[in-house]
């Protein structure tokens, strides 16, 4: 089972409402830097129109209220890995999700109430089901 081990929050200077937030959390051995879309605009904005992210970069929507909360891929460049976490920060869903060539784009969830969601490059395999990811209710 993965766990953060710890996190490190630094701030981005805010010239805009839709510029994020950056934060670094460490997960086992590997350090991910997380973009924060904690605004409803930012969760709105998301990913899109990236053309690269690179292994251990994304981004995490968190969320004010549990609920079956969804993403969709319009105007996603990029293939993604995305995690939905519980309020008691466990992983309750991963979906591997290619850019939307839809129109309209389908939107993505899971059956259970969340609490975050993580973006992340597709190539990332490192997460399971019951992971848990201690300490993003710090990041809010």
């Amino acid at each position: 089972m993965l766990q953060v081990v710890g996190l490190l929050m630094t701030s981005s200077l805010a010239v805009d409402k839709n510029e994020f937030k950056i934060t670094h959390i460490q997960i086992n051995e590997q350090s991910y830097t997380l973009e924060l879309a904690r605004t409803r605009s930012q969760r709105q904005q998301g990913l899109m129109f990236r053309t690269s992210l690179s292994d251990y970069s994304g981004m995490l929507f968190s969320y004010p209220n549990p609920g079956y909360h969804r993403i969709w891929m319009k105007n996603t460049l990029i293939p993604l890995t995305v995690i939905w976490l519980d309020v008691n920060e466990v992983v309750i869903g991963i979906k591997k999700l290619q850019p939307c060539v839809a129109d309209p784009c389908p939107s993505y969830g899971v059956n259970k109430f969340s609490s975050y969601v993580i973006e992340l490059n597709f190539n990332n395999n490192e997460f399971s089901i019951g992971d848990s990811m201690p300490g993003l209710k710090n990041l809010r």
